[in-house]
């Protein structure tokens, strides 16, 4: 006769799982969610016109230089790592003998029912732009890496806790959110903005998007059920997964034996690859109230992409009964077979992958910016900066105070206040310096990061090299556009 154990899923145990064979099918399936990457930059940039690249969060405010273009390669990189949910100091906590220890409960209490982890890169190949009379065109191609794991707070319940609190309470582990996101374009943009009148300043940017990665998921419902005697395990999945990826998943049997390093030639392809078009628009405007007052608005990342080359989908939907582990033939010596393997293998067959190639489309995910400014001289400029990102059905809201200081065309400063997440540490600083032609900048939204790495959920920093001219128009009209 059989003797089965009750199995509770928690921390400890997955750790083994994880070692397994079958890792990349379980992430295939079980850990990949439909996210959207997101670049947290545009707090404390957003307002410094003497950096060519703040027209980026808002084409209607027109750069200060008169011309300018970036060093290939190096004139705008930006890394960024954020996190919804909690910070070091969530997860690390003293006992009494003075001691760190990691301290899950208050993990749990810190999450929010859906959460996510995320980093982004950018790197501007190419930029440049110029004034017209009363108009300001600009070109970029930038290259795009951003990437997000999502998890709602049953995962990280099931992960501490076990699925006890789910039997004793009689209710299903939500999943749904969970999941790593992958994305991987490059955006060709074309800027213009005007000065319509003397109080309004306003434009757009259109880019053109090649898409060259992408892990997409479209559908994820699962959900884990305990019963409330003998802990068995009910779980219902119905999944589908877009990918878009220089390497071929399918068939998904036998893909941990796998090799999948690519050549020189599968490298340029992926990176020469036009089969993925899209489309983005940026929106944005200015409008100077009086001497004193400004506001100003935009839209960014307004457009998706369509994936049609590289694809793969996998669909999965069933549901799957679990009474436990036949652990007395883990330890029976006269047992060749891998007992866990077998049974992790039993699992994954249980559930039918349909495997397809149909094009899909994601959608960038959209920002919003309000804000506006108080200029008490013409070097000295306040402004409040509400900013708001969509992503997975959410609406995630920042705001953020700063102080911009420039008392020469040349040289200009940003001190900033922002509240991210819920989050109250997060001092940012900014700096462009010209020195003659040549134009250096680095600004970050979060100065604690490298003093207080306990209390960061948002780190970046943008940075590059401009060659400016900053040669002034004769008709030049409000102070707020050239401070």
């Amino acid at each position: 006769m059989k003797k089965y154990y009750p199995y509770t899923v928690k921390l400890s145990d997955m750790t083994s799982y994880l070692a397994g064979k079958n890792i990349i099918i379980l992430l295939v399936f079980l850990m990949l969610a439909s996210t959207r990457g997101h670049a947290q930059q545009f707090r404390t940039l957003y307002w410094m016109q003497g950096i060519p690249q703040a027209s980026y969060g808002n084409p209607g405010l027109q750069p200060n230089p008169t011309f300018y273009v970036g060093l290939p390669g190096i004139s705008s990189l930006y890394f960024g790592f954020d996190n919804s949910g909690f910070a070091l100091r969530d997860v690390l906590s003293k006992n009494a003998q003075n001691r760190l220890f990691i301290d899950d409960q208050s993990l749990i209490s810190a999450l929010k029912n859906h959460n996510y982890t995320g980093a982004d890169f950018q790197n501007e190949l190419i930029t440049l732009g110029f004034r017209m009379d009363q108009n300001y065109f600009s070109m970029n191609i930038s290259e795009r890496v951003e990437t997000r794991f999502g998890y709602p707070l049953d995962f990280m319940k099931l992960m501490v806790n076990g699925n006890d609190y789910f039997m004793q309470q009689d209710i299903a582990a939500q999943l749904g959110g969970l999941g790593l996101d992958f994305t991987h374009f490059r955006e060709i943009g074309f800027g213009f903005s005007r000065n319509w009148t003397e109080e309004l300043t306003a434009g757009a940017r259109l880019k053109f998007l090649q898409g060259m990665g992408s892990v997409n998921f479209e559908k994820w419902d699962l959900d884990l059920y305990t019963a409330p005697k003998g802990y068995d395990l009910l779980l219902q999945a119905d999944l589908l997964v877009n990918t878009s990826l220089p390497i071929d998943l399918a068939p998904l049997e036998g893909i941990e034996d796998r090799d999948f390093e690519l050549s020189e030639e599968e490298m340029r392809n992926y990176l020469t690859d036009f089969g993925n078009p899209g489309f983005a628009i940026d929106l944005g405007g200015f409008y100077q109230i009086n001497e004193q007052f400004s506001v100003a608005a935009s839209l960014r990342d307004l457009g998706f992409i369509s994936w049609t080359s590289k694809v793969e989908n996998f669909a999965l939907y069933n549901e799957f009964e679990f009474s436990g582990f036949e652990f007395d033939s883990y330890f029976d010596d006269e047992n060749n077979d891998d007992p866990f393997q077998e049974d992790m293998d039993s699992i994954i067959d249980t559930f039918d992958v349909i495997e397809t190639q149909n094009a899909y489309t994601t959608m960038l995910p959209a920002k919003v910016f309000i804000s506006g400014a108080y200029n008490l001289t013409s070097m000295h400029k306040f402004a409040l900066l509400g900013r708001g990102e969509f992503y997975a059905g959410k609406f995630y809201p920042s705001a953020t105070a700063s102080y911009n200081f420039q008392p020469i065309p040349q040289f200009g400063t940003s001190l900033s206040y922002s509240v991210i997440h819920a989050n109250f540490h997060n001092l940012g600083f900014g700096f462009h310096a010209n020195f003659g032609p040549v134009q250096l900048y680095a600004v970050v939204d979060n100065l604690l990061g490298s003093m207080q790495p306990h209390l960061v959920q948002t780190a970046n920093i943008h940075f590059g090299i401009n060659i400016v001219s900053m040669h002034r128009r004769q008709d030049a009209r409000k102070p707020s556009l050239r401070w």
